[in-house]
């Protein structure tokens, strides 16, 4: 760990250098600001300065304040399916299922030929001769010696 003022400092680990902003909370690995908790680089600059206490760096959603106001307001459960009161304009709108279904499996590659293609694009060749529509056993281009 370096420092490079009082809030930027530079963290070196497996030739790579982690630029850690303490007073933005950021550091180039993006995990710092991603999960609003201090990255293994931000901890490491906290450590060489020092701190013992990372809670001021984490985010307040983390704070154990912040969870029991989560669940300040109680959590009401749903009535039975029979005494549910949907809208008028609700009940009217019917839900249809997809008219496609994905068959399973993986896709079949398809390619548009263009009309100068042919469509098969491989003949049968005769490997003794070379002439195209068969093959070196059933060749009949010269007859057979026997």
């Amino acid at each position: 760990v370096k420092a490079a003022s009082e809030y930027h400092y530079s963290v070196y680990e497996s030739r790579r250098i982690y630029v850690v902003d303490l007073d933005a909370n950021k550091c180039n690995c993006c995990r710092f600001q991603i999960d609003e908790i201090p990255c293994p680089h931000a901890i490491a600059v906290l450590k060489s300065i020092n701190v013992t206490k990372f809670r001021p760096w984490c985010s307040d959603y983390y704070k154990p304040t912040t969870l029991v106001k989560t669940y300040e307001l109680p959590v009401v459960p749903m009535p039975d399916k029979k005494d549910w009161h949907a809208p008028k304009c609700v009940e009217k709108e019917e839900v249809i299922p997809p008219k496609y279904k994905r068959p399973p499996g993986r896709p079949k590659k398809s390619r548009c030929k263009k009309a100068s293609e042919k469509l098969s694009s491989r003949t049968n060749c005769c490997g003794k001769y070379g002439r195209e529509g068969h093959n070196r056993r059933t060749c009949n281009f010269f007859p057979k010696e026997s």
